[in-house]
């Protein structure tokens, strides 16, 4: 097909057109309709085994539910910024937008402690209102929100809080093809960003092109794992299967990156049919699938395998066929295509089934825009790989740039393309647009075309793409604008000159690799390190590329336009033939580690009780490696980290210290991934992949695998026998924690606020307290329904004690068993729907105890993270191993005893009710179903649910309908709702006669006081007969959570529960509110740093039932009047289920 051919086929001639979708709502509603239960696409969260799924009947529910939504609030027209980890809650966030008539304009997510800079400039450009986003994403973008003007001002919804009852309200938008879709903004620039205009009618047009082009059918599947902010991830992995009806199995970018053996791993397990990307991605997996996980494959289901978004060299489409076909690959399922962002996605494509155009050309000829073709072994010639031929509805035309008239045969111009996936230009910069999207040919006067900025040409009928006419770097299919780095690189050292440097990339060993060229001031001194290294700190820092060589110029010899504008092609030409003005240069082969980074002094200073950190490896000196600078020698686990990384980075490393990014020692993106996934390899378990590009340090490496990959702290380390014993190993004065303990509160009484803990209460604790003779309201009790201090409860315990003393003055086993214990065990039981329960002496010793002596050795532990210091204490008693997952992330669960389940004795799976510190609920049925998959047993911990959550108050079996003998081991405290102390554990008869007759807290405890057992008895036959109490406690504690939203204060994940937490992100703000809060009558105590992270420092609220609907609004109130009196910063609008 030459160039200038418009092949006229019209889409109702295409495949999967019969309907006729105008729009991708239409879209949709059709899939809804005809396949309401079809699997649209499967999430492998792990990127290997776990998976989940979204129906086209519950992706449409979903849409309907946040169109509804975003209907509501009046944002129809507007644009919506989506930033979405990998994961389907994207997909259903995107058709949101588009079922409102929203515009969506995704973004990648920043990481945690970088700067937002580039999302407010696309959020300042696309002038966004709104931004969809997860809660983790949210908490972890909350503190730098308010340095940036635009974000702050935007509502921020988490999608996850839209309730699904929602969906009724959504009303269909006035839709058609012309309506805006969505805004694609580039990689690139951060200065100016430039957002693509994709309205429906190019989506669906460029829909039907990939359909035609890759002959798809519904019988095929794809598997992906390209970004789902890229063009390519978005509209092939996403839209392109639903344009198809087909199913799409995706995988996170950060798992294909870790392991490709993942992506050809789900080609093989799914059968998948048509999968890609970038040619890195190829060259990626020769690389490193080893030939054990090349015996696994089987890529026979293969057809379509493109390869796009950079340039496709014939060498790795070589290399990867022939590593490939003992796995099945055939060399003719290769599909090299040529797209971009403003001609929506796919321009040039060949015929399925027919192998790749490889033709050769003389270079020399290539660099003077000729065209010659030469032998395919010929010195001096060039292969380069068709990237296909022009598709239907569609015209390409090669045009010389400057005369913008089409080139004849045999000559190199810039691509030029017109056709209905055209976008409509770039948003709000009109000039931009006149130029790139409106181009006419000087001869006829014929246009709208598109100047793509690549140059080419074609070879009969075929597209061969020559290079780059626009001034944009791709570096792994990623575009990065060589003025950011310029830049960067003149801001990094005060001796490089402003607006005379240089970036361009060269082709080295088959990959493109970044050059900086620089102009220097006062060069008289040789020794130019310092700023080497300057310059690639800070690249490497701001945007996570490594230079392989960086050149320093003489000053005024830069190659540039009488204007004055850098001449970027003269400089790369010049680098290469050797003619620039060079006063100092350093390339990679040269390189080290890079500098030593400055860090705090490595030598850990534990306030830690457990001395683990100390255990040398009995190695001898020959045997031990090279130290990396202050990291102490013979900590075991950053032994093993900094192994890791030495082992990639090799000689890189020396000079390395333990706070040194490691993006510093030159590694790229792909050998940091590598570096993540031996450790995990190593050590067993998966990082949470919105953790994995956070991990900038070796220190932030050996915390994220003692925290996520349950390595156990290590014994103490082994003293000389002759070494001298210090007093910080036997005076109680200076035990570092005792110290540490003590500089602290030294710093709070500094700080004049007050010491607010251990402040002495008179009377029973209930909507009020006594406080110095003071009456305060009071929230820092967990008395929910008053029954400390109910009179029947009053005289139930003194009815006791006149009965049975005020000490049973034995453990049961002995002679303490008496008739009240009796009772109450049987009165739990009933109320529980259990077999038996048994009574403890105190609450934390029940979960500590039972814990600790129900496993051990050989046994795996999974906790919530966020999991009571109770539980936790009772793991580490019981010698098992322990690993926490997500906070109340079934599936971080589910995907560990699908790894590990086979490699230990019991297992057990530890949650709690309600969350003491953020006041949010565990999914219990989830949890559940994962213990009964695995054959594991569940633990509820009801402290804080008991007497609170059910109609009744039975707790969290009873609000989620959940049968008693589907949780193993319930456990509950006495202290809470029911008014005294002590502990329970209510299940099968054959725990709790084990139990009686075997646990240490039991069978060596004295008995429950008799007194606080006739209290509980009396306090849950009150609960029965009267439930209002528990209706009342949930007015008051939703009234109190409404109030706070209302006024736009940060309430967490609290829901359903009677503890709200106010959390300001700072511990002395949190401080002088509780002290202002107690001037003003109302006591609150602060929960601060290091308790918690200091973005989560916090006011935590107990609500009880007693709480008057006058004090819970004066509360709220005066909290708003002191945050603003102290000037403290208010958060951003978080808007929630129910808004």
């Amino acid at each position: 097909m030459e160039a200038g051919v418009c092949i006229a086929v019209h889409l109702d001639s295409l495949p999967g057109t019969f309907f006729g979708p105008s729009n991708l709502v239409e879209l949709l509603l059709h899939r809804a309709r005809c396949q309401p239960t079809d699997i649209a696409f499967t999430y492998l969260v792990d990127g290997e085994n776990e998976e989940v799924h979204l129906t086209y009947q519950e992706l449409d529910h979903q849409a309907r539910a946040i169109g509804a939504w975003l209907e509501s609030h009046d944002l129809v027209g507007q644009r919506a910024l989506l930033l979405y980890p990998a994961g389907l809650e994207f997909i259903a966030a995107f058709f949101g937008c588009l079922y409102a008539g929203v515009i969506a304009v995704p973004v990648y997510p920043p990481r945690r402690n970088r700067s937002l800079g580039r999302i407010q400039a696309i959020a300042d450009d696309a002038e966004a209102r709104v931004a969809l986003t997860t809660d983790s994403v949210l908490n972890r973008v909350m503190p730098l929100i308010d340095q940036t003007p635009h974000l702050k001002q935007l509502t921020w919804l988490p999608t996850c809080r839209v309730s699904a009852e929602t969906a009724r309200d959504w009303t269909m938008p006035d839709v058609h093809g012309d309506t805006l879709a969505f805004l694609q903004y580039t990689s690139g620039s951060t200065g100016a960003p430039k957002g693509v205009v994709l309205s429906h009618a190019s989506l669906v047009h460029n829909s039907a092109l990939i359909s035609y082009s890759f002959e798809h059918t519904r019988t095929g599947r794809g598997v992906f794992w390209l970004p789902s902010y890229h063009d390519m991830g978005l509209i092939g992995g996403i839209l392109q299967p639903l344009y198809i009806g087909r199913p799409n199995v995706l995988i996170s970018p950060m798992s294909f990156l870790q392991k490709p053996y993942r992506w050809l791993s789900a080609i093989t397990r799914y059968r998948g049919s048509t999968s890609g990307g970038p040619n890195f991605a190829y060259d990626l997996c020769v690389r490193k699938i080893t030939p054990e996980q090349r015996k696994t494959l089987d890529l026979s289901s293969w057809q379509v395998a493109f390869n796009g978004a950079e340039p496709v060299r014939a060498e790795t489409l070589d290399a990867f066929a022939e590593t490939f076909a003992p796995c099945g690959f055939r060399r003719e399922a290769f599909y090299p295509c040529y797209g971009l962002a403003e001609a929506t996605l796919i321009v040039s494509g060949g015929y399925v089934h027919e192998q790749s155009e490889i033709s050769t050309f003389d270079a020399e000829a290539l660099a003077r825009n000729e065209v010659v073709s030469a032998e395919p072994d010929a010195p001096g010639g060039r292969k380069l790989v068709g990237c296909g031929k022009n598709l239907p509805d569609q015209r390409i035309e090669i045009v010389d740039p400057e005369t913008r008239v089409p080139c004849p045969a045999g000559r190199i111009g810039e691509i030029w393309v017109q056709g209905p996936s055209v976008a409509q230009g770039y948003w709000g910069q009109e000039e931009a647009t006149e130029q790139v999207f409106r181009a006419r040919l000087a001869d006829t006067g014929e246009g709208n075309f598109l100047r793509t900025g690549d140059l080419g040409f074609m070879e009969d009928g075929e597209l061969y793409v020559a290079g780059r006419l626009k001034d944009l770097l791709i570096v792994h299919g990623v575009n990065y604008y060589p003025q950011d780095i310029e830049r960067t690189v003149q801001q990094s050292h005060p001796r490089l000159r402003l607006d005379c440097g240089a970036a361009f990339v060269v082709e080295k060993n088959g990959r493109e690799q970044l050059v900086v060229t620089q102009e220097i001031g006062h060069h008289k001194q040789s020794n130019f390190q310092e700023v080497f290294d300057a310059i690639r700190r800070t690249v490497a820092g701001e945007h996570e590329l490594i230079p392989s060589a960086i050149v320093l110029l003489k000053a005024g010899s830069i190659p540039k336009t009488s204007s004055g504008k850098i001449q970027r092609h003269a400089c790369r030409d010049g680098y290469l033939a050797g003619t620039l003005k060079v006063v100092g240069q350093w390339r990679d082969e040269e390189r080290g580690l890079g500098t030593s980074v400055p860090s705090e002094t490595i030598k850990r200073k534990s306030t830690s009780p457990k001395p683990s950190a100390e255990k040398p490896q009995h190695k001898t000196p020959a045997e031990q490696p090279a130290p990396v600078q202050g990291i102490p020698a013979g900590h075991r686990l950053t032994d093993l980290v900094v192994e890791e990384i030495r082992r990639v980075a090799k000689g890189r490393a020396n000079g390395m210290t333990l706070d040194s990014p490691i993006v510093e020692t030159g590694m790229d993106s792909l050998e940091r991934m590598e570096i993540l996934a031996s450790l995990e390899d190593k050590f067993g378990g998966r990082f949470p992949e919105e953790v994995l590009p956070e991990m900038e340090t070796a220190r932030q490496l050996v915390t994220a695998v003692e925290k996520y990959l349950g390595i156990e702290p290590r014994p103490a380390s082994v003293r000389p026998a002759d070494a001298e014993i210090p007093a910080a190993a036997y005076c109680f004065d200076q035990f570092p924690e005792y110290v540490s303990l003590r500089e602290n509160l030294d710093m709070l009484e500094a700080s004049g606020l007050g010491n607010p803990f251990f402040m002495v209460h008179d009377g029973p604790a209930r909507d009020t307290t006594i406080i110095g003779g003071k009456k305060y309201i009071h929230f820092s009790s967990y008395n929910y329904l008053g029954m400390s201090g109910n009179p029947a409860v009053n005289e139930a315990a003194k009815a006791a004690t006149d009965r049975y003393g005020t000490s049973a003055s034995a453990s049961r086993v002995v002679s303490g068993q008496k008739v009240i214990h009796v009772e109450l065990e049987r009165e739990i039981t009933r109320f529980m729907g259990t077999e038996d329960t048994v009574a403890f002496v105190g609450g934390h010793a029940t979960n500590e105890s039972v814990i600790g002596h129900l496993f051990g050795p050989g046994d795996l532990i999974l906790h919530d993270s966020l999991a009571h210091n109770s539980i936790v204490q009772g793991c580490i008693l019981s010698g098992a191993r322990r690993r926490p997952f997500l906070h109340n992330d079934w599936q971080a669960a589910d995907n560990l005893l699908k790894q590990y389940r086979h490699e230990y004795r019991r297992v057990l799976l530890a949650i709690e009710g309600v969350y003491s510190m953020d006041g949010d609920v565990s999914d219990l049925p989830k949890f559940v179903e994962v213990k009964k998959r695995h054959k594991a047993l569940l633990m509820i911990d009801e402290a804080h649910s008991l007497g609170i959550l059910g109609a009744t108050g039975r707790g969290i079996g009873e609000h989620f309908g959940v049968a008693a003998d589907d949780v193993d081991i319930w456990m509950g405290t006495f202290s809470k709702s029911l008014g005294s102390c002590g502990g329970y554990i209510s299940g099968c008869k054959a725990l709790t006669d084990y139990l009686r007759y075997t646990a240490p807290g039991f069978v060596f405890a004295a008995a429950v006081p008799p007194a606080s057992a006739a209290a509980v008895l009396a306090a849950l036959r009150l609960l029965q007969a009267e439930p209002q109490q528990v209706a009342r406690l949930r007015e008051n504690a939703r009234l109190f959570l409404g109030l706070a939203k209302q006024h736009g204060l940060n309430t967490g994940a609290s829901k359903d529960s009677p503890i709200v937490p106010v959390i300001l992100g700072n511990s002395i703000h949190c401080l002088q509110l509780s002290k202002a809060m107690f001037s003003r009558g109302v006591n609150v105590q602060p929960i601060v740093h290091p308790a918690v992270e200091e973005n989560a420092a916090r006011l935590r609220y107990f609500i009880t039932a007693m709480h008057t609907e006058e004090q819970l609004r004066y509360t709220i109130q005066a909290m708003v009047e002191e945050l603003e009196r102290i000037g403290a910063d208010r958060p951003a609008p978080v808007a929630t289920e129910g808004e």
